[in-house]
């Protein structure tokens, strides 16, 4: 009798154990705004956690941590921290909701965060993608490529666009790490030559973003390539030496060149505008862009212990040095260069400027069109360029400057505000609207978001009702109109300042400046293509297995007449040497100062 007493208690005290374990996280939020009178919560959709109030963390050092038992194990909780006086009205994070596996019972994570930053991913924790799920997400793809992409056949053959599909559907025949997977569907997008065509730095979830923006891999120094040399622009490590004009010569002892070349093959430029291309593998720190060197360089030659190994050539000198420095997140590399460069860039509103050069010269610099989407400027576009041709006009300006070096494309609305006060005829850009089909593929609809409400490019309606040479036509409503301006248009000269960064609505505004006659254009070849380029109704494919999202459009424009394979070549082109950098030289700006002058 004993015996089975003391079994039983044996049993009922095993039972409760197992009725009572928990597992346990440690949340430890980082870097927290300091707000007087402020506290740190946590809410979440798993108990005890709560979306309507906040469980409090603990003020230590300078950090906050809070430890959470919960009941349930290996489910996903969502969450997010929020910063309040009063509870009933928190400040939330702006970012997507966090999210945690809950660990097995009686175990103890911690989880470390970072206010208002999204997760960040040990690269090395995630598991390859299986075969099977890969070559389901590689029929999506060929979706995209064969039966919808508008550009598909614009500058390539049928046999070089199989062989790309070839190539993916090899490498997708065989597990792949989400990094692999990555570069793959890149270098497919890119050989479409078309700069809205690619896996999108803007618009991937939280994993992609995590590996691809969020790792401590990024180097600490912005550049920029002055022929085939590096050349170092602003510096953001600890070594004091590596200032501007420093010449990189190679990254853990591979020439820099042989860098960029390799990078090229997964960039993505309209038709052979390969000087856009090279742009592109350039660093420019700015915290509101993403710049592809930060995104390939790390995919394509991995970093090893956070460090890398440079040899440099510091300015005025003959001899080499080398290098460790540690690399960087992109987060601190900005915050380091906006603490030691006043005029460093914070916002996309920095990008716009007007000033007087003299009695005679203004300088209007707009520099993005980013009015809507990631990170968009705040500026009252119409309100400032109104204010500035206002003081023009007052003032008897006679000389208008307008910089659009740094110009990547954006909204057509600010474009068309600019030229309301400069174009005095119609615009009207001969070129037509094409898609290659009329019925969008039913298996790539689950999978596709966009903006906008109603999905008029599921069933089209195009001018031809049976395809021209592979295309429909919709040219109606796709040529490129204006209304003449009823403004007071500047009857000035003008001169635009361009580069090879020009894109999409800023290629469009140094043809459409061009065509015009409107001034002198002074710069570089921009991007883009005289031919036209694909950017009629943008959609995003999410695939489902490898999370990758596919930035493509459904319709492309295309020039009425045969035009040359490149971008817009101004009237007077300028290049730039490592002397000039050095001596912080403007050569655009003193090429048209000369003009003036004379």
């Amino acid at each position: 009798m004993k015996i089975k007493t003391t079994l039983i208690l044996y049993i009922l005290i095993l039972t409760q154990g197992f009725c009572s374990a928990q597992s346990t996280i440690t949340f430890e939020l980082n870097e927290v705004p300091q707000i007087d009178n402020q506290k740190v919560g946590i809410r979440g959709n798993l108990p005890p956690l709560d979306w309507s109030k906040s469980i409090r963390l603990k003020k230590i050092d300078g950090k906050y941590f809070v430890d959470i038992e919960f009941d349930e194990s290996e489910k996903n909780l969502e969450f997010k921290f929020v910063s309040f006086v009063n509870d009933n009205n928190p400040l939330w994070e702006d970012i997507p909701n966090r999210t945690i596996t809950l660990p097995s019972e009686g175990q103890k994570v911690i989880s470390t965060n970072f206010w208002n930053r999204e997760q960040i991913v040990d690269i090395n924790s995630l598991e390859k993608i299986e075969r099977e799920e890969l070559l389901k997400d590689f029929e999506l793809i060929e979706s995209i490529v064969l039966k919808v992409h508008p550009g598909t056949y614009r500058y390539n053959t049928e046999k070089e666009i199989q062989d790309a599909l070839q190539e993916l559907k090899n490498k997708f025949s065989h597990p792949s790490t989400y990094s692999e997977a990555y570069l793959a569907i890149s270098k497919l997008m890119a050989q479409l030559k078309c700069d809205h065509t690619k896996p999108g730095f803007n618009n991937q979830n939280k994993l992609i973003n995590s590996i691809i923006h969020y790792q401590k891999d990024k180097v600490p120094f912005t550049f920029k390539w002055v022929a085939n040399e590096m050349v170092v622009i602003h510096n953001a490590s600890e070594i004091n030496a590596l200032e501007k004009g420093t010449r990189v010569h190679s990254i853990n002892r591979v020439p820099v060149i042989n860098i960029r070349n390799q990078m090229i093959n997964y960039i993505s430029a309209d038709g052979a505008t390969d000087k856009n291309r090279i742009y592109k593998t350039q660093v420019n720190g700015y915290d509101f862009r993403y710049n592809a060197f930060d995104v390939f360089y790390p995919l394509i030659y991995p970093i090893k212990n956070e460090t890398i190994e440079l040899i440099v050539q510091y300015p005025n000198k003959d001899i080499n040095d080398t290098i460790q420095m540690s690399t960087i997140t992109r987060e601190q590399r900005f915050k380091k260069l906006t603490d030691r460069y006043e005029e460093f860039p914070k916002l996309k509103d920095d990008m716009w400027s007007f000033d007087l050069h003299s009695d005679s010269v203004a300088i209007l610099k707009l520099n993005s069109f980013g009015i809507n989407g990631w990170k968009p400027m705040t500026i009252d576009y119409k309100a400032f360029l109104a204010d500035a041709f206002k003081q023009i006009k007052k003032l008897g300006i006679v000389h208008l400057i307008i910089d659009i070096r740094e110009n990547t494309g954006g909204n057509d609305e600010m474009a068309n505000e600019l030229f309301s006060y400069l174009a005095k005829n119609n615009y009207n850009f001969d070129r037509e609207g094409r898609t290659r089909y009329l019925n969008f593929p039913e298996n790539l609809k689950p999978y596709i978001q966009t903006w906008g409400d109603q999905p008029w490019y599921y069933n089209l309606k195009p001018k031809t009702k049976t395809p021209e040479n592979g295309y429909y036509i919709f040219e109606d409503n796709f040529t490129q109109k204006t209304k003449r301006s009823r403004k007071k248009i500047y009857n000035g000269q003008s001169y635009l300042l361009t580069s090879s960064a020009n894109t999409s609505l800023a290629f469009y505004t140094a043809y459409r400046f061009k065509l015009q006659e409107i001034g002198l254009l002074i710069g570089q070849e921009t991007g883009g293509n005289l031919n036209d380029i694909n950017g009629g109704q943008i959609l995003f494919l999410r695939l489902p297995y490898s999370k990758i999202e596919i930035d493509f459009p459904v319709m492309g424009g295309f020039s009425s007449k045969v035009q040359p394979d490149r971008g817009v070549i101004p009237d007077i082109e300028v290049e730039y040497n490592i002397s000039d950098i050095i001596e912080n030289r403007d050569l655009e700006l003193e090429k048209v100062l000369k003009l003036i002058a004379n």
